[in-house]
């Protein structure tokens, strides 16, 4: 099944996630780093610095990371883009 990040609202904003993966390793905060060919210390890096999410949250004892935006347009942007390349490289789950 191909890899699909779908949007979704709740009290602290807007975030993303792989409906297909919900309570499989296929939902793991670091599958599109492996999209984009880096590592995921590079993926944090570089969501930071274009898609700036507005709360950012890293639970190092169980190696969790979690992300979202107050805007859901500059949400969509970054959920569109992983999207797109997914169905580029056929990423499947």
């Amino acid at each position: 099944m191909l890899y699909k990040l779908t949007e979704f609202e709740n009290m602290s904003g807007w975030h993303i996630l792989c409906n297909e993966g919900i309570g499989t390793v296929a939902n793991s905060w670091y599958f599109p780093a492996r999209i984009l060919g880096i590592s995921p210390a590079e993926f944090i890096e570089w969501l930071i610095k274009n898609y700036k999410p507005d709360d950012i949250h890293w639970n190092k004892e169980k190696c969790l990371f979690f992300y979202s935006w107050k805007n859901q347009d500059k949400m969509r942007k970054f959920k569109n883009f992983i999207n797109a390349e997914a169905r580029k490289k056929n990423f499947q789950i």
